[in-house]
Parts: C-alpha cells; structure tokens; sequence
C-alpha cells in the first residue's frame, strides 16, 4: 500500500501568488542548485565544440573532429552504473559527506583530473590523439556520473513542489557553465594567441587548465551543501558554512549579472550600428577583472575552510549492499560487464566489414554498440547466475526500477521510450558541427563566442524560461509538439546562412532562433521526463531516459562530419529538419493513448495505512514530507 496515493491528471493544484513564487527563489537551496548546475554545464562543451576547434585548429581533418563526439557516450549510457551511486558508499567519504554529495566529490574531482590530462596532450600528430581520447573519455565519464548524483540530489534536496523551481534555475546554472566553457574558453584560446591561421598549443593548454580550476567552485559548493537524507549533529556548523558560501555567492553573482546585462547590451548595440560604442569605460575593466580575479582567487582557501568545518552527520537513507561484500561483489559485477562490452566492441569491430556509405556505416556502427551492450549484459546475468552478487541485490539495482517502469505503463512503455529516444534528434545531430560550421563560413573565433556561446546561451536560457512559463498554462505534450516544431524547423535558417557565408545578420538571426527553441524543447522535455519518473528510483529511472535521450542522436552526430563531406552543409541541415518530422507523430500518439503522471505512488509501504511505516528516506529527511503537493506534474 502507498504512503502517498497517486493524484488524478486533471485534480487542480493550489496556484501561487507571484510574491510566493518569487519568494522561493531566495532559499539557500536554490543558490545551490544553481553552482551545481554551472559545475555540470562546464565539461559537456569541453568534449564537444571548444574541443572541435581545437583539434581543427591544430590540423585534425573534420570527420576525426566530430567523432571525437563520441567521447560523451558515457551521458548515454550512464544508466548502466547509476544504480551504483545508490547502492554503493564511497570509501570514507560517505561516512564524512553523506551518499549523495561524498560521490558528487568523486566526480568533481575526476572531472578536474581529466581536464588536465587533456590540457597535457597536443593534438598535432594523430598518434598521440588515442590518448587525449582516452582523457575525453573519462571527462565524458565523470561529468555523466556527476549528472546522476546532482539530479538525485535535487529531487531528494526539496518537496514536489518546489522541484519546478529548483530544475529551472539548474538548467540557468548548466547554460552559464556552458558560456564559461564555450564563450569563455574561445575568448581565453585567442586572448593566449591561437588561431585558425597560427595554433597555438600552449593558448589551448593554458585555456584547460583555467577551465579546471574553475571547477573549484562546484566543489566549494558541494563542501559548503548539506546532505538531505542525513541527520546532522552539529548544525551550527552547516548554517554557518551556508551563510558563508551565501555571501560568497551574492559577491560573484550580483556584479556579476550586472556586468553581463550591460556588456550583451554593449555587444548588440555595436553590432546593430556598425559603430564602436563603450557602455562601459575602459579604466573602469582592469579594476573590474581584478575584482572577478580575487574572489576566484578566494574560492581554495574557501574551500578549505568548508572542508575543516564540516559538521559530523549520521547517514539515514537505507543502501542495497548492506555489507562490505556486497560492495565489492558488485563493483567486480559492473567492472566485468565493462570488460566483456570492450572486448565485445573490439572484436565485432574486427569482423564487421567497413563501409563507404555514410548511412550504412551508421547503421553498422549503431548495430555495433548495440551487440557490444547485448554482450555485456549477458555476461552480467551469467555471473550474477554463477554467484558473483546475490540474486535479490542485483534484481533491487538494476532490475526492478525498469520493472516499475514497465509496470506503470505496459507496453505503451515501448511508445513513450521511442518518442524520448528521438524527441532530441533534429538539434542534437545539428550541434555537433556547428562550431566547425561557422567556422567553414568565415567566422573568427570571437563571433563565434559572441553569437553563439554568449547571445545563443542566453537565448537558450530564454527559451528554457518560455517553456516552463508554457508548461504552466497548457498541456504538457501541446508544448512538446510546439518544441519538436521549432527544434527541426530552425535548422532550415543555417541553410540561409550556407548562401549568405560571413553576414553576422544571418548568423546572428540564426543562433538567436535556433538556441531559443532548443531552450524551449529541452525544458518542457524535462518536465515530461520527470513526469515519467517514479520518485522511488529516481537517480536509475532518470538516468535511463536522460541516456536514452541523447544515445542515438550522439551516435549519429559522429557522422555529421562525413555527411558534410559527401553531400555539403545544405543537405546536411535539410536532412536533420527531415530528420525531426516523424517525433511529431510519435507525440501525437503518445498524446493520444497515454496519460503521463498519475500512475505514480510515491513510495510502497508494506505496513498499515497509519504511516508507522512510512520510509525511511521521509523520515530522514522532512523536506520531501510536502505530500499536500501533487507527487508529479500532471496535465
């Protein structure tokens, strides 16, 4: 029997007052989510289009660029070890941190540690490329992994209702790491003196190593956070470390957001009257870079001062592996199931004949993960049948979160895993070599910076906005199709752009529309992902659709490149709005045959109705106690 039953799809929910909703955004809480989200949205773009220039900057041929795309994989398959993150504590850590934030430590810091080995490997020749691959890899890895903590954190961190608020200023937080990363890494790369004319691999090495040590502030964040399942012994402490990190943060991010106002300002302005115009004075920037300079500055000893003055906290959420063996049987399970993958994809990928064609080699290569995948799952069942890990533990982790899902909607299950496999394809292949596109058509480095990593960011924020504010007023799947819409039609611009080679205009007008429907389709897509999501296995859950999401347009924007080679850049951006015509039937269907979010108990209590039993998550932590609130968005 459910502890919390589930709320029709058409019961009205309690609206909020303006004054109430924008009260919620000055919880601490909400602060946190926000560097959270900024500590994510730094490495995705260090894999993808600040890496593809360069590689192209330092000779590496375009269709070798975009493969490197496939470094990121790992967000696609991180379902496969998010069940580990429940089931598992860190070695010292979690007694310390608690579960969740002890394995955001871990993945914070392996992100720092692969930014700096790529920082170490000049891409010049083709034989030292295995190893910045190798480095990519275990970026892509990491970030992924610190993905699936931060997303368990945030539903665990707060009630229902305030989960709207908590994953919009995330998704803020993502898309400003994405400036630092994208804008900011191509401003540091030309300030350091690389260009398309003259690379420079120390430009590019010092402009990673800056990225790295901008990770400092997800960590400071982490230390300064509490744990939201944990009891916490010394809560002097955590209130003091929070009222610091508090006053840190309105030290960064209040100038900080003025700043940028009137710098977008400044920009646009200029480039509407074709005339120099200087919003803000020159001697006004080195004092105002010092200033920037010094509270980065701050953020070690920061740092350090949260790490010593950690309060001592006792763990209240229960674990799969309940004992020492346990753990180590199933890491010895997930490791072999790796194992058999890799073996599996290298020797398929000796016996699998190559092809010519761009869409067969596709093909080919998909069928190839796919049997690489149906290996490794068999070995994993072979060895849990041997017994390598107790029955009940490995069904507990990895088995019954999918089970759940299959219960809840049958096999419309199937329908819905489609249109969430798709759903992104159209802007997700199309970003892949867009970075490498504007640079084809003449763009320097800082248009590219200026359009696309600093005005499209802040249109894809916009559009993020736009979406939830639609979200709100009409039914979820409306909203859905008018995403899919506008993701694939807004390709059909940079075809303009392919005739018009060098007109900022146009590019500018591009970016502006492309970025501001991606915001739009990417936010009402989370809230129908969420909507699916069962609170009960929300890191596994979760992490399987977010994986699904971007698997099979990722394994074909490896390709984008050998597709702009055979057929040109007009073809290519006609083929991704093709490309994205069929979602809108999958969304129809869907629409018309399932009801998204009232299928969903909160959690199963086996005892009486009388809440004796209720888990121990809820007891453990009272935020998530908000049961008035409907436990998922409905329609």
């Amino acid at each position: 029997m459910s502890a919390v039953k589930s709320v029709p799809p058409n019961q009205p929910s309690a609206k909020k007052s303006w004054g109430e909703a924008a009260k919620a955004y000055l919880d601490s809480r909400v602060i946190v989510m926000l560097f959270l989200g900024f500590s994510a949205g730094i490495p995705i773009l260090l894999i993808f289009s600040s890496l593809s220039l360069w590689l192209r900057e330092a000779g590496i041929d375009r269709s070798v660029v975009t493969m490197f795309s496939w470094a990121a994989l790992g967000y696609s398959f991180k379902f496969i070890w998010a069940p580990l993150i429940d089931a598992l504590p860190v070695p010292f850590l979690t007694k310390w941190l608690g579960r969740r934030r002890s394995w955001m430590v871990v993945s914070q810091l392996l992100i720092v540690l692969a930014i700096f080995l790529m920082a170490t490997v000049n891409p010049v020749s083709e034989d030292v490329l295995i190893y910045m691959a190798g480095a990519a890899v275990l970026l892509g890895f990491s970030s992924a992994t610190q993905d699936i903590v931060i997303d368990a954190y945030r539903i665990e961190l707060a009630p229902p209702s305030m989960q709207s608020i908590l994953s919009s200023i995330y998704v803020s937080g993502y898309r400003i790491g994405m400036i630092v990363a994208g804008a900011g890494a191509l401003y540091l790369a030309d300030y350091f003196g690389s260009t398309e004319a003259f690379y420079s691999y120390e430009a590019w090495r010092n402009t990673y190593y800056i990225m790295a040590g901008v990770m400092t502030l997800g960590i400071l964040t982490t230390f300064a956070s509490y744990e939201p399942t944990a009891e916490i012994l010394q809560s002097n402490k955590q209130h003091r470390n929070l009222k610091v990190f508090l006053i840190y943060s309105a030290l960064l991010l209040i100038p900080g957001l003025l700043f940028g106002v009137v710098y977008l300002l400044n920009m646009l302005i200029n480039l509407a009257l074709d005339t120099p115009v200087a919003l803000i004075p020159q001697v006004a920037l080195p004092s105002i870079k010092f200033y920037f300079l010094a509270l980065v500055a701050c953020a070690p000893l920061l740092l350090l001062y949260f790490i010593i003055n950690q309060p001592k906290i006792i763990n209240k959420a229960p674990l799969v592996a309940e004992t020492r063996e346990d753990y180590v049987r199933l890491v010895l399970l997930f490791v072999f199931a790796v194992m058999a993958f890799i073996a599996a994809y290298v020797l398929t990928g000796q016996l699998l004949p190559a092809f010519d064609g761009v869409f067969v080699s596709f093909v080919s290569e998909t069928l190839h993960l796919l049997m690489s995948l149906a290996v490794a799952l068999v070995a994993g069942f072979a060895l849990v049948q041997a017994g390598l890990v107790n029955k009940q533990i490995a069904m507990a982790t990895w088995i019954e979160p999918i089970v759940d899902f299959f219960r809840r909607y049958g096999m419309k299950a199937l329908l819905l895993l489609a249109l969430i496999g798709l759903y992104r394809i159209s802007d997700i292949v199309a970003g892949v070599i867009s970075n490498v596109f504007y640079q084809d058509m003449g763009f320097s480095k800082t248009d590219i910076a200026n359009a696309v990593k600093l005005v499209g960011v802040i249109m894809a924020i916009a559009g993020g906005f736009l979406g939830g504010l639609l979200a709100q007023r009409f039914r979820i799947m409306h909203v859905m199709m008018i995403g899919a819409i506008l993701a694939c039609a807004t390709n059909l611009l940079f075809v303009v752009l392919t005739y018009n080679p060098g007109s900022l205009p146009i590019m500018y007008m591009a970016v502006i529309f492309d970025n501001l429907a991606a915001g739009l389709a990417s936010a009402v897509f989370i809230a129908f992902l969420s909507a699916l999501t069962s609170i009960r296995f929300t890191a596994v859950q979760y992490a399987i659709f977010s994986s699904l999401m971007t698997l099979i347009p990722k394994v074909m924007g490896g390709y984008s490149g050998s597709i702009v080679d055979s057929m040109g850049y007009p073809f290519f951006f006609i083929f991704t709005f093709a490309i994205g015509i069929p979602i809108l039937a999958l969304i129809y269907f869907v629409d018309k045959h399932i009801v998204i979010g009232d299928n969903d108990d909160i959690y199963d209590n086996d005892d009486d109705d009388n809440g004796a039993g209720a888990p121990s998550l809820t007891k453990a932590n009272p935020n998530l106690a908000d049961t008035k609130a409907p436990p998922r968005a409905s329609e």
